[in-house]
């Protein structure tokens, strides 16, 4: 902050709360709670004081999550009939005295904004501050990774056993949920993916589960993740009902192959991350499933599922020792098979580590 001329720091209930102060976060809401003040809730920082302003309504969770807390200094709860915009002011001059700079989360609600501007503060985006941050993970959060990551293998492990002809992406979707839940995770990190896939299929690019049942024939790709002790997991791998075509496995040996390939490249300092990118496109490309790899390779991951750098064409973010990406590559033919493998990995001298340790073989459900 003193390196950017910022006087304060506004963070709204997210990541970035969660990353800096250890407030946890609530499940995603369905619908908007509305609760009154809640654009103005989150932490306040200045040089030396952290104060958090909450909502009467759900304020007993970050007076909860305050205690034990010494770098809290205080939780300023809103009550009805206050007027939002002057607590706001009065608790950022009240961490910051004579404060000008703010800098605010890059998701903080437009009439806090607004509010901001009104009063005269010069706004800044918080991402600026945090990001760099972010990207270089400490032993104690790749340790947190691993364990989440550990999560991850054992769902895929428990998941397996429940494919069977006649069962749907739905269900199996539900079941990669339910098993999240039996583990210990707090939520999935996304909607979970499962998709069912052969000759002739034309809904490969639709919803990512859906009613359809498995039958002898398909392939089975997943998608999914979850976030334990406020990391996240993103895994991704392939199986098959009855005998697999060579088609299949030929796909999915060339995925595996580019994947690494891309893995061994990622050596710090020594390559950027569209770098590695092509790495794998041109694994792909060599085998002739180029045309089918139609994502990015991969993105960083920590306390969000996706956060910079990202593994694309355009990005030549030099990658550094502690950062971790998912590597993800796949081929999806357009009405026909689609395979994929995904992983967590942290970039080493060596190249990338994953932590996640499920095989990346062909699953065959007999």
């Amino acid at each position: 902050m003193a390196g950017g001329a910022v006087d304060a720091l506004y963070l709204r209930p997210g990541a970035n709360l969660t990353y800096l102060t250890g407030i946890r976060r609530q499940r995603p809401h369905a619908t908007d709670t509305n609760a009154y003040a809640d654009w103005i809730e989150g932490a306040y920082i200045g040089p030396e004081r952290l104060v958090l302003v909450a909502p009467r309504m759900g304020s007993e969770f970050f007076l909860h999550q305050a205690r034990g807390k010494p770098w809290v200094s205080d939780v300023r709860v809103v009550l009805e009939g206050e007027d939002p915009a002057r607590v706001m002011r009065e608790v950022l001059h009240r961490i910051a005295p004579g404060a000008r700079r703010v800098a605010v989360d890059d998701r903080a609600w437009v009439p806090m904004v607004e509010a901001l501007h009104a009063a005269g503060f010069q706004l800044v985006l918080a991402s600026g501050l945090i990001d760099p941050l972010r990207m270089i993970k400490t032993a104690d959060e790749l340790e947190r990774m691993r364990r989440t990551a550990a999560v991850a293998d054992a769902v895929y492990a428990a998941v397996l056993k429940v494919l069977r002809e006649g069962v749907r992406e739905l269900d199996v979707a539900h079941e990669i949920d339910y098993q999240f839940a039996q583990h210990g995770a707090d939520y999935p990190a996304f909607v979970t993916g499962v998709r069912f896939t052969r000759p002739d299929s034309d809904r490969l690019h639709t919803i990512r589960h859906s009613q359809r049942r498995l039958a002898p024939g398909d392939a089975i790709t997943f998608d999914f993740g979850c976030v334990y002790e406020e990391y996240c997991s993103d895994f991704g791998r392939t199986a098959f009902l009855g005998s697999p075509p060579a088609e299949v496995a030929a796909m999915l040996e060339a995925v595996v192959e580019a994947q690494r390939a891309a893995m061994a490249a990622m050596r710090a300092g020594q390559i950027t991350a569209e770098e590695a990118d092509r790495t794998a496109r041109d694994v792909l490309d060599e085998a002739g499933y180029g045309d089918y790899f139609t994502h990015r390779l991969g993105h960083g991951i920590g306390v969000t599922v996706h956060e910079p750098p990202y593994l694309e064409t355009g990005d030549r973010t030099v990658l550094q020792e502690g950062m971790t990406f998912t590597v993800e590559p796949s081929s999806r033919v357009p009405n026909g098979y689609a395979c994929r493998v995904e992983d967590v990995v942290v970039v080493t001298p060596g190249g990338a580590v994953p932590l996640t340790q499920a095989p990346r073989t062909l699953a065959v459900i007999e």
